[in-house]
């Protein structure tokens, strides 16, 4: 863990990282610690600081990975999206947990009602199984439709979750064109508001990842950029449907969520949007 670059060999060059100064190829910087079995990785601002890993390929980061102790991974979102997106895929292949280092916040229902959040809980677990069961003719018409056109059947995309946990978040992907089966079978369900394109999230939700109701899911390349007033809501879980999603939403509807959150205020939104 504590392999250091040559100072001599390489000069700092803003954020974007080093640059050596023989193949005047750009490195990420990395500082890289292991602590009470988590891996920590930031910036590192002077060459001393720097872990080998700076100046290594991607198919030696991942084969270091797969045999660190670290049971997870903290990383500073400095790096930027496309860094970001590396280190989240490689730690998914050898079955690590990836976060995106954020300050902590504790004003979270979890904190405040725990009896009442494990129910929430439970009961995301509960009906998302059992809408998985229920609707499973429409996930199948669904996968068929993309085998039929061959085109993938899911789309998947970085999403942060949970005390910034980054995972996959599931959608069906976009057929673009008429899908009339589609549209029958969200009036048949009573779905005209749901999107059916979202129903792999129910997935998502048996993982641990969401929840039912939550605040709105906030994509990578979007939460990097997320400003210090607004970071709070990177600790908390995100939903496939919110208060974001109702007609009648205010600004800031996801800090009054969080704020003021009950579990009748969940069924409330959960009833709003299938109906």
């Amino acid at each position: 863990m504590n392999e250091k670059l040559l100072e001599s060999d390489y000069q700092v060059i803003s954020a974007e990282g080093y640059v050596s100064k023989h193949s005047r190829q750009i490195y990420p910087s990395y500082k890289i610690k292991l602590r009470l079995g988590q891996l920590l990785v930031r910036q590192g601002s002077i060459a001393q600081e720097l872990h080998l890993l700076s100046s290594r390929n991607e198919q030696f980061l991942a084969e270091w990975l797969q045999y660190c102790p670290a049971h997870l991974v903290r990383i500073d979102p400095v790096f930027g999206e496309c860094k970001l997106k590396t280190w989240a895929k490689l730690c998914y292949a050898v079955d690590k947990k990836i976060f995106l280092w954020i300050p902590r916040h504790r004003e979270l229902p979890e904190y405040r009602h725990p009896i009442l959040w494990l129910l929430k809980r439970s009961l995301d677990w509960i009906i998302a199984f059992v809408l998985l069961i229920i609707l499973s003719p429409v996930l199948g018409a669904i996968a068929l439709k993309s085998l039929y056109l061959k085109k993938p059947i899911f789309a998947e995309e970085w999403c942060v979750g949970k005390q910034g946990k980054l995972f996959l978040l599931y959608n069906f992907q976009d057929l673009q064109q008429p899908d009339y089966s589609s549209k029958q079978l969200s009036r048949k369900f009573g779905m005209r508001k749901y999107n059916l394109k979202k129903l792999p999230q129910l997935f998502n939700v048996l993982k641990g990842d969401m929840s039912l109701v939550g605040r709105q899911p906030i994509m990578l390349h979007d939460a990097i950029k997320i400003g210090s007033e607004s970071k709070n809501l990177l600790n908390a879980l995100p939903g496939i449907t919110g208060a974001w999603q109702l007609k009648e939403k205010i600004d800031n509807c996801d800090q009054s969520y969080i704020k003021y959150w009950s579990l009748s205020q969940d069924l409330k939104i959960l009833l709003l949007t299938i109906f």
